[in-house]
């Protein structure tokens, strides 16, 4: 799985998360995702291209998920960090689960909502196959970071409608189903859980430096942090415990990654708390 950050920085909702504009934004960055919602794009548009450009922009307000999964490659293009409050439900579930888009294949013609004729099944159903590929290791790998329980957590569009979660919406069942491809959600969830037990250690960006030593054990420094892959003894651990101790940096940030390149997006997002632990607006 190939994930390849393109964050909508000027999406109104990333802005609204970098402004930390009320508590559901902080309570979203601060406990992290507690679920995962798939949809499907609902248009015969396989590039995720489309929606990046179409999407990053300051007056599109409609709706900003935390990634599309490209249909003719499989790739994954993040478009939020995943600790992030996004718009993609229409529902309470904005609250609680990170919404990733699968693009659909262009071998399909929309007649009306939810109903689409086949214009070439053999590419059709390639292309669901390749992107719910990429959807199943990328969900492993969530509930792997999240510490989610796949058969629980993981909710499609259609079924979070039906809990009162989210808009009146069928995807993707719809479109598998129409395809007749056989996928159901419950089958995705058996998927994803199956996959979890071949994700290494090392892809969720773990293998950094010793084991976290116990804080109740001795030779223990200072308080737990909330980031597995970061040492309580480490050099940095107590500048660590300041940032988290003043929401600089929060738990839903984990894990942290000490070894890997800072991003421009987390730069500006640690930026801005620290600007408003100063008491600045």
């Amino acid at each position: 799985m190939e994930i390849i950050e393109a964050y909508l920085t000027r999406n109104p909702c990333y802005q609204a998360n970098v402004r930390e504009e009320d508590s559901r934004y902080t309570a979203f960055q601060t406990e992290g995702p507690r679920g995962l919602m798939l949809h499907s794009v609902g248009c015969a548009q396989p590039k995720a291209s489309v929606f990046l450009s179409g999407w990053d922009k300051p007056d599109y307000d409609r709706a900003c998920v935390h990634a599309f999964i490209d249909g003719k490659t499989g790739t994954v293009y993040q478009t939020l960090p995943w600790s992030f409050r996004g718009w993609h439900c229409g529902g309470p579930a904005n609250e609680t689960h990170v919404g990733v888009e699968l693009c659909e294949s262009d071998a399909i013609r929309y007649l009306g909502a939810n109903r689409f004729e086949i214009i070439n099944q053999k590419t059709a159903l390639a292309d669901c196959a390749r992107s719910y590929a990429a959807a199943v290791e990328l969900f492993a790998f969530l509930c792997l970071r999240y510490d989610l329980d796949p058969m629980t957590a993981i909710l499609s569009h259609k079924e979070g409608a039906a809990a009162g979660l989210a808009s009146d919406h069928g995807d993707p069942e719809h479109y598998w189903s129409g395809l007749g491809t056989g996928h159901t959600m419950d089958g995705f969830r058996a998927d994803v859980a199956a996959a979890m037990a071949e994700i290494s250690p090392a892809a969720l960006g773990q293998e950094a430096g010793p084991e976290p030593t116990d804080p109740a054990e001795p030779g223990a420094a200072g308080e737990a942090l909330p980031f597995p892959d970061v040492p309580a003894e480490a050099w940095y651990a107590d500048a660590l415990r300041w940032a988290v101790e003043k929401r600089i940096v929060l738990p839903g940030d984990a894990p942290f990654r000490p070894d890997a390149p800072l991003t421009k997006a987390a730069a500006v997002v640690w930026l801005r708390r620290l600007w408003r632990s100063l008491g600045e607006p």
